[in-house]
């Protein structure tokens, strides 16, 4: 009976607990939804992705802008992403109602910058393949880039590490495009074969989970020690002692912290289709105010993965301590070891679908405005399933309750001269937290506010070199989140992030406009002039 009691204690105080460490799989556009998949994006906000095609990064936003490509381009480019994310504890404690401990701080400190610094790439190539067929234009590419993402790493010994400790998430996805235009229309889909890895680490509050199995321990304990024969008047001396031992070992609230990391990765399958119209089209040397002007529109498909790998478990203790009586012995020492050890683990990673539309105006042939409105169905991560190898250790589910998000974005280009592009641009971003009671230190976000510039300098009619720069501020998030253990984070973040990009985009070949054919010493000749 003691054993069944242990093991049922063990799986509703630490197992549950262990959820939450694969929140952010399906947790971070806000959230972990990232932007960065162009430099000259960036300038603007990412305003107009899905209608400006100004290089072959258009194949991200909308594969239907490749038509607009005249040459074809290899472009790298690279993102230094620089959040910080400080947290500042409001009165952590124990929200345990109906238990000693309900209301008791939680003891440790701020966990310092959880924001850490890295790069973000993105590589892309696109090649004319036919141009004024009478079947239209055809155009291919391919993309590798990082759609989702996020890294967080707190220190150990701050209050909410029974919530986490260090998550990292990336993506990679590899996209063979391919785009077909006629006339004023253009249509593109393309292929996204995604990879997905996972490393996740938290504390676990052994001091904690001891707390139910002990208390029938000592509760049954006067009566196990009378049926021993032990003498009336020495009971409470010895159920004092043993406690005080227990107590002394670290088995309280706090006390006696392990260490879990989970590991895993996936690959899956998703697509993309877009579309584009230009409603206003300016034949060479024609004059107006309003010169070119279209409006895109694209689908990314959701992906779903299941990530399988690792769980491992340090510092697991046994419920065990030196100076406590020889008789009676709590019954199941190696109860935590019997169930956390060392297996293998699943999760269900489930990416939201994104839908993005798009206007590019240009006026005068100095200037240019575009608009943009993303929307993501992040709503259909409401559930994350955790299932462990070990028998013993049951599947569990953490609700995360999203909402869908979207994002708003305006930009301006100014082309100083044929050489020299000038951006601007500005953004409202939505997050998917419903409240704060589902906000995580893994992922403390909130509505972000994008200012972004950017330039491109062409120094030769091959070679074009982007740079860009945003700053996001955040609205200041605070956290009310309770985890399955108990432990209630309190307080709020100081969080912004800087982006500094650049890119390098080479050119080759060039459009055929017009194909010509003439008869010539009674041979057919074929010329193209460009």
């Amino acid at each position: 009976m003691a054993t069944s009691f242990v093991r049922q204690s063990i799986v509703l105080r630490v197992v549950s607990c262990l959820v939450i460490a694969t929140l952010p799989l399906a947790a971070r556009a806000g959230s972990f939804q990232l932007s960065e998949q162009s430099v000259s994006g960036l300038g603007v906000a990412f305003a107009g992705g899905a209608a400006n095609a100004e290089d072959a990064s258009t194949l991200f936003f909308n594969p239907a802008g490749l038509t607009l490509l005249d040459k074809g381009e290899l472009q790298l480019g690279l993102h230094a992403i620089m959040p910080s994310d400080e947290f500042h504890n409001q009165g952590t404690r124990y929200n345990l109602p109906g238990t000693p401990f309900n209301g008791l701080p939680v003891l440790g400190g701020n966990g310092g910058n959880a924001g850490i610094n890295h790069i973000v790439g993105n590589l892309y190539a696109s090649q004319p393949l036919v141009r004024n067929s009478s079947y239209g234009d055809v155009t291919v590419g391919v993309g590798v880039f990082t759609p989702f993402g996020l890294e967080t790493d707190y220190q150990p010994d701050w209050v909410g590490r029974y919530a986490a400790l260090r998550t990292k998430l990336t993506t990679i996805d590899i996209q063979p495009t391919i785009a077909w235009r006629y006339d004023r229309f253009s249509l593109g889909a393309g292929l996204d074969i995604q990879y997905a890895s996972a490393r996740l680490t938290q504390a676990i509050d052994f001091g904690l989970a001891a707390q139910a199995p002990l208390g029938q321990f000592f509760a049954a304990l006067p009566a196990v020690l009378a049926a021993q024969g032990v003498p009336p008047a020495a009971i409470p001396g010895i159920i004092a002692s043993t406690r005080a031992a227990y107590t002394n070992a670290g088995f309280v609230p706090g006390g006696r912290d392990g260490v879990t990391e989970i590991t895993g990765d996936d690959w899956a399958l998703g697509f993309t289709v877009g579309g584009l119209f230009e409603y206003r089209k300016m034949g060479e040397g024609e004059d107006g105010c309003l010169q070119d002007g279209r409006i895109g529109i694209s689908y990314r498909s959701k992906i779903d993965h299941t990530l399988e790998g690792d769980a491992a478990f340090r510092r697991v203790p046994l419920i065990a301590a030196a100076g406590a009586p020889p008789l009676p012995a709590f019954p199941q020492p190696g109860a935590f070891q019997a169930v956390f050890f060392d297996q293998g683990v699943s999760a269900n990673l489930n990416l939201p679908d994104i839908l993005h539309f798009s206007i590019y105006q240009r006026f005068a042939h100095k200037f240019a405005v575009m608009g943009d409105v993303t929307w993501t169905h992040w709503s259909r991560l409401q559930q994350v399933p955790i299932v462990f190898d070990n028998p013993g250790t049951p599947p569990n589910v953490l609700n995360i309750n999203y909402d869908d998000s979207k994002r708003y974005a305006i930009g301006f280009e100014w082309y100083a001269c044929k050489k020299l592009t000038l951006r601007t641009g500005f953004a409202y971003d939505e997050t998917p937290i419903q409240s704060p009671e589902f906000r995580t230190p893994r992922i403390p976000d909130n509505n972000r506010y994008w200012l972004s510039f950017g330039a491109k300098y062409s120094p030769r009619d091959w070679l074009d070199l982007d740079v860009g720069y945003a700053h996001l501020f955040v609205d200041e998030p605070f956290s009310n989140f309770t985890d399955s253990q108990g432990h209630q984070l309190i307080g709020t973040y100081d969080a912004h992030v800087n982006i500094v990009s650049a890119s390098v985009t080479i050119k080759w070949g060039g459009p055929r406009e017009k194909t010509e054919t003439y008869a010539k010493d009674s041979k057919e000749v074929r010329t193209y002039r460009k």
